[in-house]
């Protein structure tokens, strides 16, 4: 791939990164304009649960039958929200289980084809090798002379931005041909319409930005420009968008693909040129979902509408997919022994290998001089000297690293190179718990090579560990410092989850408020709080432990950004990837490419990435905290959150009266939305009225089933004062 290619895969994440400096400060100025991430994620998760539970028996979506296409934008949905696609599943079949058996009528058209690349790529899975296929080369067959992919009559333009993007997140270079075709079919209304030459929308429009961007195109190209300017002239009163020029109302399909395009593109969703009244598009969208988590109780909307929520673009890289790209730059750094240098090195990588389900010690890994594994070099030239020359205090890191990847490359760690490795590591325990005394890090990585081996790991050892944990909520490198690393806090989360704790839930918290203490606004880390940039190593040992603490959704692994967009740590890893494949340490000095890169794919495939669990259920009512929006001529909406009622039988009422009065209006009832019920008031201007809304819920209202709001109208129906009680 070469490096204008590289710079269109990385473009998206730059431009989100570029407004905001590389220094530890957010401002909580996004929180003014738009709703808060919580809410659009307690709405991703509502959608996501519908969609769970619509699917087959097959592991695919669709109604009746799976469809494929269908069955891809569900998988897209899934990975949008930082869940893992392959395991949503019934009866053992997940999403891709069906798409593998999909394959021929999926792959028969540009469009279908670069949609299932999408769709495997995000679903961790590499599409060089699905389902026996390269759909990789299958989309190459499909391109044209003029640069254009196609193979039916209905591969459009759709087809040409999905490939562009497909190409992009596959590691493979796209054709500036391609590019050029896209372009040429603008329309002069900046947009794009389904077919060359029909009338623009929405839908494909914004499809076209992103695969732009995609390829490496400014986003201050006129191309890009005028493009966003067709979508700024589809925004509709509410904040949302139509799906085109005839269209007046928007819709969650169209809105959400906006939002994508336009974060791809590098706009502020929260400022006031994408504002309507105050509102925002997260707004318009958030108020079309309906009760029961869905958008029109249609599977293909529901699916569309996940990402706008979640403020990502359809170009979604692939954990799995780049851990590949970087074990084939590792083959480039094989030594003729078979390992990568000396035995905590070449241990790191034989342990990085089996991750990504490869063997180490088979034919793939054969260096093509002496036909050595990493396997080889670790039984016969490395371990020996290895152990024996550990540093002061002990072998118990070296064991457990040695253990560790011997055990998951499928040899026995109790009888490798003639040695009981288990037991050795056993014998390094000290009456303390520790089992090294100085390093907390060999500490925690003897507790994580016992739990790999299924062996108890001491309680003592366990609390030793916890107690170690700074006020600040990291830990040290060693037991007597006082400062928190990140590297040392990673690894030892880590271990605490493998030796069966923590004892207390506020473990985690401590740790999870120490990384975002020192993280950069990007969601990578440094080692040191006091560094000037952060590193790759760091990062991914912080990912690590988020993911054991359970932070996989949450903050400081998910960011919310004052445009609207989201980032996460997993995207600051990326940004440390090479063209090459290999992983630079940081930005200023990225020639410390080894062990850099076996860090990342460490993190990359971890195991600890957890299976989508659905959200919780829980039928009463729980009543949020009732507010008013601010309008422009519409009246006041008044907003009643709620969480619970998830078998969709509760209901929310609205009466009013003038202040002084003693008679209430009669209850109107409020509409439903996944996460608050609306209401649309028009009150006479220079009056005060108190408003009651009622909460009711056959299942039982926990918090305030009545709460109450004051309100002083202006001459423009905008509420100059506003307070709120409760009865």
């Amino acid at each position: 791939m070469n490096s204008a290619t590289w710079k269109g895969l990385a473009l998206l994440t730059a431009l989100l990164l570029a407004a905001t400096p590389c220094v530890r400060t957010q401002t909580a100025e996004a929180a003014l304009s738009g709703p808060e991430i919580i809410d659009r994620m307690r709405a991703t998760d509502k959608a996501l649960r519908w969609l769970d539970d619509q699917q087959n028996a097959d592991g695919g979506f669709g109604d009746p039958a799976s469809d494929p296409q269908t069955t891809c934008e569900v998988v897209l949905a899934f990975a949008s929200a930082y869940e893992e696609p392959g395991s949503v599943q019934v009866s053992g079949k997940s999403p891709l289980d069906c798409l593998a058996t999909q394959v021929v009528t999926q792959t028969n058209s540009a469009e279908g084809t670069a949609l299932l690349i999408l769709a495997v790529v995000a679903g961790n899975e590499d599409p060089r090798d699905f389902a026996s296929t390269d759909l990789v080369a299958t989309l190459k067959g499909c391109r044209q002379p003029s640069g254009r992919y196609w193979m039916i009559s209905s591969d459009g333009i759709g087809a040409q931005a999905l490939a562009i993007m497909a190409k992009s997140v596959s590691w493979d270079a796209v054709p500036l041909d391609a590019v050029v075709w896209l372009k040429g079919q603008q329309n002069d209304d900046g947009g794009w319409g389904p077919l060359p030459e029909e009338p623009s929308d929405t839908e494909n429009t914004a499809l076209s930005i992103q695969a732009l961007i995609a390829a490496g195109e400014s986003a201050g190209s006129q191309p890009v420009r005028d493009a966003v300017l067709y979508l700024r002239e589809r925004q509709t009163e509410d904040a949302g968008f139509s799906s085109a020029a005839l269209a007046s109302v928007s819709d969650p399909a169209s809105t959400s693909r906006a939002i994508q395009a336009l974060l791809a593109a590098g706009e502020n969703l929260l400022s006031s040129r994408w504002r309507r009244c105050l509102r925002s598009p997260f707004h318009a969208l958030l108020d079309n979902q309906t009760g029961d988590g869905s958008f029109e109780a249609g599977l293909e909307i529901t699916a569309a509408a996940v990402p706008g929520l979640m403020g990502r673009s359809l170009l979604l890289p692939g954990r799995y997919l780049s851990a590949l790209k970087a074990l084939e730059w590792l083959h480039t750094q094989q030594m003729n022994d078979g390992g990568f240098g000396n035995g905590g090195i070449t241990a790191d990588a034989v342990y990085a290998i089996a991750l990504c389900g490869q063997d180490p010690d088979g034919r793939q890994w054969e260096h093509p001089v002496s036909g050595k594994t990493p396997l080889d070099s670790l039984d016969s030239q490395t371990i020996d000297d290895y152990i024996a020359g550990a540093p002061p205090g002990g072998p118990a890191g070296e064991l457990a690293k040695l253990i560790r990847a011997v055990q998951l490359a499928g040899s026995d760690p109790n009888d490798f190179a003639g040695r009981h490795l288990v037991d050795e590591l056993k014998d390094t325990e000290a009456s303390t718990g520790r089992f090294h005394p100085f390093k907390v890090f060999s500490h925690d990585l003897a507790l994580i090579a016992l739990h790999a081996v299924s062996e108890t790991v001491p309680a003592k050892a366990v609390t030793t560990i916890e107690e170690a944990q700074l006020t600040e909520g990291g830990w040290p490198w060693s037991w007597d410092a006082t400062t928190a690393d990140v590297d040392s806090s990673g690894l030892s989360m880590v271990s605490l989850v493998a030796g069966g704790g923590p004892n207390s839930p506020d473990v985690a918290e401590d740790f999870a408020a120490f990384l975002q203490s020192v993280g950069f606004p990007g969601g990578a880390y440094p080692d040191l709080a006091t560094r000037p940039e952060p590193n790759c190593n760091s990062t991914a040992l912080a990912i690590e432990g988020m993911l054991a603490a359970g932070k996989h959704r949450e903050q400081p692994l998910i960011i919310p950004l004052d445009t609207g967009g989201v980032l996460s740590s997993w995207d600051a890893l990326l940004g440390f990837h090479e063209p090459s494949g290999s992983f630079a340490f940081t930005t200023s000095s990225p020639e410390s490419r080894l062990v850099a890169t076996l860090e990342a794919v460490r993190a990359l495939v971890s195991p600890l990435y957890p299976d989508y669990e659905p959200l919780s259920e829980g039928n009463a009512t729980i009543a949020g905290t009732a507010y008013a929006r601010l309008t422009c001529g519409h009246g006041l909406q008044i907003v009643a959150p709620f969480s619970g009622d998830d078998n969709n039988n509760g209901s929310a009422s609205v009466s009013y009266r003038l202040a002084g009065e003693t008679s209430w209006s009669p209850p109107s009832p409020m509409s439903k939305t996944g996460i608050a019920y609306l209401l649309w008031l028009h009150l006479e201007a220079g009056a005060e009225y108190e408003i009651q809304i009622s909460y009711y819920d056959p299942d039982t209202v926990s918090g305030a089933p009545i709460q109450y709001l004051i309100v002083h109208e202006g001459k423009a129906c905008v509420p100059l004062a506003l307070s709120a009680y409760t009865g």
